[in-house]
């Protein structure tokens, strides 16, 4: 099924970028920035990405109240994405831009979680294949096999 989907991203910056040794910022003065500034030039990037696929950004905001949960306010982003297609958000995920410009949102972020807020479960072997292979970078290589991946989904 190739429904539109939504997701719910919340963000938790870092204080300063975190780039790791092989990203090209590591070590210069390019890495000498902001949480939110590296996380910025991954949203510019990856706004463009999206919107050539037909998708946008449905609302972003910054966090700033707990209203319902645990006190300590843990996020300080909420942004919730719109992709016209389940095929347009994995086209995403595989494109090699897109790959390489996730190192700011690596860098920025302590961390991000990821809503599906419509839809079918997105637990398919394709998808979880398409996702392993475009974020290798992020630990989910630390997985043996498709099957352990998927038995911790």
């Amino acid at each position: 099924m190739d429904a539109p989907l939504a997701a719910l991203n919340l963000f938790k910056l870092n204080e300063g970028a975190q780039y790791q040794q092989g990203d090209p910022e590591f070590g210069t003065p390019l890495a000498e920035v902001s949480g939110e500034e590296a996380l910025g030039r991954y949203l510019a990037e990856a706004g463009r990405k999206l919107e050539d696929l037909g998708g946008r950004v449905v609302f972003s905001t910054t966090v700033d109240q707990v209203m319902m949960g645990p006190d300590e306010l843990d996020f300080d982003i909420a942004a919730v994405m719109y992709f016209p297609t389940r095929s347009a958000f994995l086209a995403m995920l595989a494109d090699p831009g897109f790959q390489s410009t996730s190192r700011h949102r690596r860098a920025g972020l302590a961390k991000h979680h990821m809503l599906h807020l419509a839809g079918v479960p997105f637990v398919a072997a394709e998808t979880i294949e398409a996702l392993r292979q475009a974020r290798e970078s992020d630990n989910l290589t630390e997985y043996s096999s498709l099957d352990e991946l998927k038995a911790t989904l």
